[in-house]
């Protein structure tokens, strides 16, 4: 696709879920630290902390979102929000112009309605599970989300201290509109780099400069 479609990556829109808790801690479950030794090493931290479910949508143009889901995401909820908030935003950013749309394989993007009204408002210009564009199955983090915006988002939300949901999404959407657009731009043109990386070294891990 790439290949015969030049302008297909920055044509992308990458999405994706993410959630921020009151206790300020960046979820780094993906990072590998080497030593000489085992520190033994005991990370203590609270559970069942009050938190906010995030989507947010990456591309060459700009932000989409950040929009809030007001408890568990599922394929109802999602489904109200890609309808009611996500479309309407990416209809303003692209206008007429083309553009494809990314979700990963998260259960609530499966769900059949959402399947279905991506088919109908997206036909063949979706990437996803079971969509048009087969979205690979546990396939390393190389969206520009997983590999640059939750965690730079989180780092600076997390530094401010907010004391309360309310504080939390002010600062979250604040941090979005602090990031530039030149930013976005990089993050989108390196996506095929990181993945002909990923490629070359078999799926094993690699250094990232």
């Amino acid at each position: 696709m790439v290949i015969r479609e030049p302008g297909f990556m920055g044509s992308i829109i990458w999405s994706d879920e993410a959630q921020f808790k009151l206790n300020g801690t960046v979820n780094r479950h993906n990072c590998v630290y080497w030593g000489e030794e085992n520190p033994h090493i005991t990370i203590e931290k609270a559970i069942n902390l009050p938190g906010i479910n995030v989507w947010c949508g990456l591309s060459s143009r700009g932000l989409i979102g950040p929009f809030r889901f007001e408890g568990t995401v599922t394929g109802i909820n999602y489904l109200t929000m890609l309808a009611d908030s996500i479309f309407p935003a990416i209809r303003a950013l692209y206008g007429n112009d083309d553009f494809y749309f990314q979700q990963d394989g998260a259960p609530p993007h499966y769900h059949r309605d959402v399947r279905a009204y991506l088919d109908q408002n997206l036909s063949g210009q979706w990437i996803g599970r079971r969509g048009p564009i087969e979205f690979p199955a546990r396939s390393p983090d190389l969206t520009p989300l997983d590999f640059f915006l939750w965690g730079t988002v989180k780092d600076e939300v997390y530094k401010r201290k907010p004391r309360n949901l309310d504080i939390l999404w002010n600062e979250i959407q604040a941090v979005c509109r602090e990031i530039s657009l030149d930013v976005l731009i990089r993050c989108t043109e390196s996506v095929v780099t990181r993945t002909q990386n990923c490629i070359d070294a078999a799926g094993h891990q690699f250094e990232q400069y």
